[in-house]
């Protein structure tokens, strides 16, 4: 079974063998070689339909049933909900940081996370509400002289899922 469709008989089994007279070679009629053919050709089309379909089911990374990430980033600031300066490495004497997240589809009321993680430890978790049609929203990071080394912000839907991770660093 291949690509969802069982062949039980070769293609040998359906077309009629012709007999050669004695002393010639056997040839294989042109009608063997394209019924073959046609089979390969079937199989191959059948199963990039199967694969398609299986595609087409799964959300693109970054959307779920409901809301689509179309932005987000680690920046200094915020200018009318826009970054401002949005990096990978900050100066603790930044004093504060915001993790910025825009979504393009918002199809019903729900809520996101901001998970923010020092040294692969969970330090705090912030549920954030989203309205139709579209959203942004961001979350506020207190720098302090511990603060420093390696962080990440995993952005989760309502079910936990991840949309995305962003990684940055605190240094002096």
């Amino acid at each position: 079974m291949r690509g969802g469709i069982s062949v039980d008989r070769s293609v040998a089994d359906i077309i009629p063998k012709k007999t050669s007279p004695p002393g010639q070679a056997r040839q294989r009629p042109l009608l063997f070689a394209l019924a073959r053919m046609g089979l390969v050709v079937s199989l191959l089309f059948f199963g990039l339909v199967s694969a398609q379909a299986q595609e087409k089911s799964m959300p693109a990374s970054g959307a779920t049933a409901g809301v689509e990430l179309s932005r987000a980033g680690i920046c200094e600031a915020l200018e009318n909900l826009n970054p401002v300066n949005t990096a990978s490495v900050f100066s603790v004497t930044q004093g504060q940081i915001y993790c910025f997240t825009e979504f393009g589809t918002v199809r019903s009321q729900t809520v996101i996370h901001h998970r923010w993680y020092h040294r692969d430890a969970l330090t705090t978790q912030i549920r954030l509400k989203l309205y139709p049609p579209r959203w942004t929203t961001y979350s506020v990071l207190k720098l302090r002289e511990v603060d420093k080394g390696p962080w990440k912000v995993e952005i989760t839907d309502a079910e936990g899922r991840v949309l995305s991770v962003l990684r940055f660093s605190i240094v002096d």
